[in-house]
């Protein structure tokens, strides 16, 4: 983010720059309708690369002046207003959108995170990414298919499709009897099984008529005897189920002992072998079943399919996959099973002393998200307590990367009540404090380069802004605050400039806050920069100063002594006769009284010791001097040429006084000025801390321009007067 950022044409904002220090909390404190709203909208649209069309000049058409604004970069901006508010919190099964993310994750979890993933992922593909395990398991997958068994047990399912053939001596092309070797040319791998099948249907349908059904030659006896032997010896599913067998076999040569494979051929079709080629097709089967199911494991085996919370699965599912090659002692005994399960054995075992580390990482882990859930409950209950809220927060995990954020109110016994729907139940003031605090920790989470909070705390009383300013800026704490982050706070409320600035009851750093005073003069942005002691003043203090200045008018330094004596005295009126002398002189009186009617006079003693009191701050203290200065006419002149707004208003004050219907007239034209001229005049609405009134100027613009208006028409009377005399 730039140091400067410069707008033009924004709204009610024709051009002005705004400085904006790194690191610190950037206060831009100005009056409602400055345009402070409209500066952080700019800001945010801008950071997103959307258009600003929608911050045009008000009532403007033209195209030649488009809203703009420089010194901001794309992304990285958070900004708290009501519609983050509306669009992140409190929404129908959370307190914030995405809580897990705002409220757990951070970098640490990331690494936790990554590290399971990582290891993880190591499992899947240093077992699974070896194309011969695969193809293995898929040749294995093909010859069980045919080897079938009854249920789970290691008996053949021998009385049902080809195997029950085979198992009665057919499917002999294996081994054919010797009545079928000059047959032996059409024994061939593939077809077979057609072949067998159309030579029977022939022979069953047209043998009977004594001449061969294929050649249509007498039947000799040869042929008879061939025929009744191919009966005996073949039919179409004990062919097929041979011929699978024999596919199945020649893929897996490479694995299998080529002497077994070769008996295994010559039991078939032998009947006087049907004993041994169970007992070996069973065996065969019992190990290419433990086989495959060794490597189905393995190949179907991924980091997904362990869950952080059953990781202790994960040891017997590594085990479950080693390959005991005892249990494959007479078929697959070939060299190269036994390099490829001896790889596989030995990657397992390397993953299994991985093992112990990985639930190290997932106990960190666990206990990471713990530990964070405790903090963050701590921290926002610890909040809500000394603001004062009677609600105490929760916040519930609802698997990896879940959580739910819940508030629940404090029942008069003390346990917590569940609340639903916050959002409709609880004060604006209580959901923009939830509100603060979540989106502090969302922009923390996002490592916002520039986070703006629009006017977050006007609306609270002093306890609560000093708690949610407080904990927004928790001194020291900055992965867990707005501390020492690049904050732009506006604000019309004064109490962050005094905590921050003056007093550092906010305990920041004076490197990590900085303020300015924002004002709007028809458009053009002016920033002045706020400085402790300099620009902050107590209102006594400075009063006190204003009344001693001799370049300040006299019907302003008459006026700040009043307001200065006020701060003395629990009843000045009855308690100092200087306050008594200044009020008469205020109001126009020829001589000093006690009451508003002008009839119970000051005593000679009283005046002498007033004017004494007022002679230390206004040293040349005359009261018909000061008098005959301070008519209606006089005041309404001075006013014009006067250049602070304040003392224009102190003017103004005695000006309404000293003519009896110009304060009707003020009423009558706008009562709203009227009020603020009076309490510019009094005491009532003052902090105890105020910017030095000659280098800011604390007036509304609206007032002043009013005034002006009102002031022109006034002195227009004195003129028409004039004129008549």
């Amino acid at each position: 983010m730039s140091d400067t950022i410069k707008i033009q044409n924004c709204n009610n904002i024709t051009s002005g720059e705004i400085d904006i220090c790194a690191n610190k909390l950037n206060i831009l404190f100005g009056r409602n309708g400055t345009g402070k709203s409209t500066i952080a909208r700019a800001i945010n649209l801008t950071s997103q690369g959307k258009p600003m069309t929608e911050l045009a000049p008000y009532g403007s058409v033209s195209k030649d002046a488009p809203p703009s604004i420089e010194g901001v970069e794309t992304g990285g901006v958070a900004i708290f207003d009501d519609k983050y508010v509306s669009q992140y919190v409190y929404q129908p099964d959370s307190l914030i959108k995405d809580a897990f993310e705002v409220l757990i994750r951070s970098k640490e979890y990331d690494e936790a995170k990554k590290n399971i993933d990582d290891a993880l992922a190591k499992i899947k593909t240093t077992i699974t990414g070896r194309e011969e395990v695969v193809a293995l398991q898929q040749q294995i997958g093909v010859l069980i298919s045919n080897i079938e068994f009854t249920g789970s047990t290691n008996k053949l399912a021998k009385r049902k499709g080809g195997i029950k053939g085979v198992l009665s001596g057919k499917g002999a092309y294996f081994n054919p009897p010797a009545e079928l070797k000059e047959l032996s040319p059409f024994f061939e791998e593939g077809t077979v099984s057609k072949w067998a099948a159309w030579r029977l249907q022939g022979f069953t349908e047209f043998g009977a008529k004594g001449r061969c059904p294929y050649c249509s030659t007498g039947d000799s006896k040869q042929t008879e005897t061939i025929n009744k032997v191919f009966v005996e010896s073949f039919d179409k599913a004990s062919v097929e189920y041979a011929s699978a067998i024999t596919k199945a076999l020649d893929a897996l040569s490479p694995y299998l002992d080529t002497e077994k494979a070769t008996e295994l051929r010559s039991l078939f079709g032998v009947k006087e072998n049907i004993p041994v080629l169970e007992a070996q097709l069973a065996k065969l089967g019992v190990e290419a079943r433990y086989l495959h199911d060794r490597l189905t494991a393995i190949v179907s085996f991924n980091g997904s399919s362990v869950e952080r919370d059953n990781i202790s699965d994960l040891e017997n599912k590594l085990i479950d996959m080693k390959v005991d090659l005892r249990a494959c002692d007479s078929y697959f005994t070939a060299d190269l099973t036994k390099a490829e399960m001896a790889t596989i054995n030995k990657e397992i075992d390397s993953l299994l002393e991985k093992v112990g580390k990985l639930k190290g990482e997932i106990g960190k882990y666990n206990k990471y998200i713990q530990d964070k859930i405790k903090e963050k409950k701590q921290d926002i209950n610890d909040f809500l307590n000394l603001a004062g809220f009677n609600y105490t927060f929760d916040v519930e995990v609802d698997g990896e990367n879940s959580a739910r954020a819940l508030l629940k109110f404090v029942l008069p016994d003390g346990n917590p009540g569940d609340l639903q729907s916050p959002g409709t139940h609880l004060s604006w003031g209580e959901k923009h404090s939830f509100a603060l605090i979540l989106f502090m920790f969302d922009a923390i989470r996002n490592d916002a380069k520039l986070v703006i909070l629009d006017d977050p705390i006007s609306s609270f009383d002093s306890n609560k802004k000093y708690a949610i300013i407080n904990r927004l800026f928790k001194t020291g704490e900055k992965g867990n605050s707005l501390y020492e982050r690049t904050v732009l706070m506006l604000t019309h409320d004064f109490e962050p400039v005094i905590d921050y600035i003056q007093t550092n009851s906010g305990r920041q750093k004076s490197t990590s806050v900085c303020a300015s005073y924002f004002e709007n003069m028809n458009g053009q942005l002016q920033c002045t920069p706020i400085c402790k002691d300099d620009d902050l003043m107590s209102s006594v203090v400075m009063l006190k100063e204003l009344a001693s200045d001799t370049a300040i008018d006299i019907a302003a330094r008459v006026g700040c002594l009043r307001k200065f004596i006020e701060h003395q005295y629990k009843n000045p009126q009855v308690e100092s006769s200087a306050y008594n002398i200044l009020s008469s002189l205020i109001h126009g009186r020829s001589e000093p009284t006690l009451d508003k009617e002008g009839n119970d006079k000051l005593t000679v003693e009283q005046v002498a010791a007033g004017t004494d009191y007022i002679r230390s701050f206004i040293t040349d203290f005359d009261y018909a001097a000061v008098l005959a200065q301070c008519t209606p006419q006089c005041l309404i002149e001075r006013y014009t040429t006067e250049a602070s707004a304040y003392f224009k208003m102190l003017i103004l004050r005695a000006y309404t006084e000293q003519e009896g219907e110009a304060r009707e007239r003020l009423r009558k034209y706008n009562d709203v000025l009227r009020k603020y001229v009076d309490e510019t005049y009094h005491i009532e609405n003052d902090y105890l801390y105020s910017l030095d009134v000659r280098r800011f100027n604390i007036v509304p613009d609206n007032y002043i321009t009013d005034a002006e208006r009102y002031v022109a028409d006034e002195r227009a009377r004195f003129d028409f007067a004039t004129e008549l005399g």
